[in-house]
Order: structure tokens, then C-alpha cells, then sequence
């Protein structure tokens, strides 16, 4: 047994476990509980609202709630993580936005059951920023490409588990299941935050800073803050982040949108095949995490960027020219992709944490989604306009972004240089 865990440790994404201190463990080893009822749940949420006599108007007006929802709560995050504390905040806004919204689904009667759950859903931005700075803060730099690799496996293994939804809404119906499943939700989630509350301590710099906001306002602190907004506007570097996330962001919501619409009118594959690509794809972002992404370097940023940029071009051309029956083609698009993303997930929030000053990390992040979130929404409709007149022009758009991430990728490279060229001459 003992040479079997020293032959597992030898590989540095399974070492992390082992050498995990502080809130780093908890964090890995809770998130199952809240990935697999989400993958059991998020196939079906849409079809559900429609089963419950939801229209497509009411599907929109729910969508546009819940995105303005996130904007309000992005923008408070970092004044409540301060002033709750990230321990405190993550437990509260973890039960408000995740198992709130679960019990109402599995007991939704009608529309308007989803809208409020659309509200409470949306403070999720809050525990993205709290959760994030409780797993990280005290950790160095160093570890944060592993670090996030492993939660990214913990979601891409519950992702799995989501087939088993189809065999149970077939047998049972969709109605019954998807109130079974958000009921069983609403236990697991709340358990995972439960339990992550007992088991994680404040970090050092949380401790700090509740301590200087204990006795100002959240009005107050949410008035003051507007002097650290104008320092992130004035931060190059901060900005070049702000840059690379959003087009990321809206390169990978552009894809996952419309390369199965392009896909399927090309190739005439039916949708329920689809599931097959994205079963090749996690299984090669899973192998992918554990063979290559350890042998990357926070610090050398710039090569596997551009290499896993280049990848992502690449299949982004072969989707534009596939010919009828291709679907080989399809399949080495798939692998490209699943390389590139696994590459490109930690190295991006890597590269978003280390460009914000610790001391201000949680205002800062919060108006760094914040904007994020302003400059990705109107990209659904562009690329949705596009999709109209010709099923490839989204992916051009999509193409476009990438070379935006290039280029801020660069920019990031060249200050990162003179950062240490600065450092060394001090």
C-alpha cells in the first residue's frame, strides 16, 4: 500500500493532496458535493420550466433576472467578503444562492417560483469571491495552477455522473425526477457548506481585514470603494487581466453555444450523439491534468498560453472547413479543444490572481467579475445574430477573441519581464 500511494505521489496533481495545508483540502475535497447535483440537475433545469408551463418569454425574463442579479451581488461581493470575513460570507451567500434556490425549484408551481429563485441564484457571485480568496490566500503562488487544476477535476469527474439523470427521467418522468434531484441538491450543497464552515479557519489577511471594517457600514464601505475601482482602472497590468478573462470567457460561452448547432447542421449528427464528443473531451481534460498541466509554470506563463491558444485556433479552423461525414475530423477537434482548456482554465485564474494586490484582492475581484460580466453580456447577442445569417461566423467571432487572448497574453508577458527586471535592479 505504501509503495502504491509513494508511486501515486510522484505525480504532482495527486501530491497536492498530500501536501495540502490549511483551507486547501477542505476545499478540494468538499467540491464533489456541490458538483454532482449540479451535473445531474443543469441538463434538465430548462425543460423542467417548460414542463411547468414556463414560455420561452418568461425562460428570457427569468435569464435577464438572474444576470442582473449577478451584476448587483459581483459588485457587493468584495465590500460583504471584507466585512463578513471570507469564512462567514462563503457559508451565508453559499446557503442563500445555492440551497435557497434548490428548494424552490423542487417545490416550483409556476413562473414566478423561478424568477425569485433567479434572484437569491445570483448571489453566487459573492461566494465566487469569498470561496475563491478562502482557498487561495494563504497559499503561495507557486501551488495555484495545481490547486485549481484539482477543482477542475473534482467538477469534470461529478460531470460523469450526469448520464445517470437521462436513465432516471426516462423511467420516471421529468417532473418527479428534477424535484427528487433538486431536493437531493439542496441536502448535498448544504452539507458541502456545512461542513466547510467547520473544517476551514479565516484566512490571515480576511482576519485583517474584518477587523478594519468592523465598525464601518456596508454602504460606507461600498462608498470607499470607489477609490480602489479608479486604482484597478489605473493598474496596466489588472486591466491586461481584465482583458485576457473576458475574452476567454466569452470565446468559451461562444463555443459551448453554437459549435453544436454548426456541428450538427454539417455533419447531420443527432443531438443526443453529442454527449459522445463531450465524454471524449472530459476524458482528455481529465488525462491531460495529470499528464501535462503539472509540468506547467505559473511563472512561465507565456508558452503554454500560446501553445494552448494555437490548439484552440487550430480547432476552431478544422470545425469552420469540415466536410460532410468528417467525423474523424470532429473527434481530433475534440482533443485539441480538451488540451487547450485544460491548460487554459487554471492558467487563466492563476494569472487573474496573481495580477490583483493581496491586500485588496476581495474589492478588487468583485469589480473585476463585475466588469467582466459588462463586457461578455452583449456577446450573446452579437454571436446569436450572426448564428442567424451563417452558422460559421460565431466561430469567426470566436476567433476574433482569440487573438484578443494573444495579444493580452503578450502584453501580460512583457510586464511580467519588466516586473523582474525592476525587482533584480532593487
Amino acid at each position: 500500500m505504501k509503495r502504491l500511494i509513494g508511486w501515486m505521489r510522484k505525480n504532482p496533481m495527486v501530491d497536492i493532496l498530500f501536501t495540502a495545508r490549511g483551507n486547501e483540502l477542505p476545499c478540494m475535497l468538499t467540491e464533489p458535493l456541490w458538483g454532482i447535483p449540479y451535473n445531474l440537475y443543469v441538463p434538465f433545469a430548462s425543460m423542467y420550466m417548460v414542463a411547468l408551463g414556463v414560455g420561452p418569454l418568461q425562460i428570457g425574463v427569468t435569464q435577464t433576472v438572474f444576470l442582473l442579479s449577478q451584476v448587483i451581488f459581483a459588485i457587493l461581493s468584495g465590500v460583504l467578503t471584507d466585512k463578513l470575513g471570507r469564512r462567514w460570507c462563503t457559508l451565508i451567500f453559499d446557503t442563500l444562492s445555492w440551497s435557497v434556490p434548490a428548494l424552490l425549484w423542487a417545490c416550483a408551481q409556476s413562473y414566478e417560483w423561478f424568477l425569485v429563485a433567479a434572484v437569491f441564484n445570483g448571489a453566487w457571485r459573492v461566494t465566487e469571491n469569498s470561496w475563491y480568496l478562502l482557498f487561495i490566500e494563504d497559499s503561495a503562488e507557486d501551488r495555484l495552477v495545481r490547486l485549481f487544476s484539482v477543482t477542475h477535476i473534482a467538477g469534470l469527474i461529478a460531470g460523469f455522473i450526469s448520464p445517470l439523470a437521462f436513465g432516471f427521467v426516462q423511467r420516471y418522468g421529468l417532473v418527479p425526477t428534477m424535484r427528487v434531484l433538486y431536493a437531493i441538491t439542496f441536502v448535498m450543497m448544504t452539507a458541502k457548506f456545512v461542513i466547510l464552515h467547520i473544517y476551514c479557519k479565516e484566512t490571515r489577511i480576511g482576519l485583517r481585514r474584518k477587523q478594519e471594517c468592523r465598525h464601518v457600514s456596508i454602504l460606507r464601505h461600498l462608498w470607499d470603494s470607489r477609490r480602489v475601482f479608479v486604482d484597478m482602472l489605473r493598474n496596466k497590468r489588472i486591466m491586461m487581466a481584465i482583458g485576457l478573462i473576458a475574452c476567454y470567457m466569452t470565446m468559451r460561452n461562444t463555443l459551448e453555444t453554437f459549435w453544436p448547432l454548426l456541428v450538427t447542421e454539417r455533419l447531420q449528427i443527432p443531438e443526443e450523439n453529442l454527449s459522445i464528443f463531450a465524454t471524449i473531451k472530459s476524458l482528455i481534460m481529465l488525462a491531460s491534468y495529470f499528464v501535462i498541466v503539472p509540468h506547467v509554470n505559473a511563472d512561465k506563463f507565456k508558452h503554454p498560453m500560446l501553445l494552448a491558444l494555437g490548439l484552440m485556433i487550430a480547432q476552431h479552423v478544422i470545425t469552420m472547413l469540415l466536410p460532410p461525414g468528417a467525423y474523424a475530423l470532429v473527434v481530433v477537434g475534440a482533443v485539441m479543444e480538451a488540451v487547450a482548456l485544460s491548460l487554459l482554465s487554471p492558467l487563466t485564474t492563476t494569472l487573474q490572481t496573481m495580477a490583483i494586490p493581496p491586500e485588496e484582492r476581495a474589492r478588487m475581484q468583485g469589480f473585476f467579475f463585475t466588469i467582466c460580466l459588462f463586457v461578455t453580456s452583449p456577446f450573446g447577442m452579437i454571436a446569436g445574430a450572426l448564428s442567424d445569417l451563417n452558422r460559421v461566423l460565431p466561430m469567426v467571432l470566436s476567433l476574433a477573441l482569440l487573438g484578443g487572448c494573444i495579444l493580452f497574453t503578450l502584453l501580460l508577458h512583457r510586464d511580467t519581464i519588466k516586473i523582474d527586471q525592476a525587482a533584480a535592479a532593487a
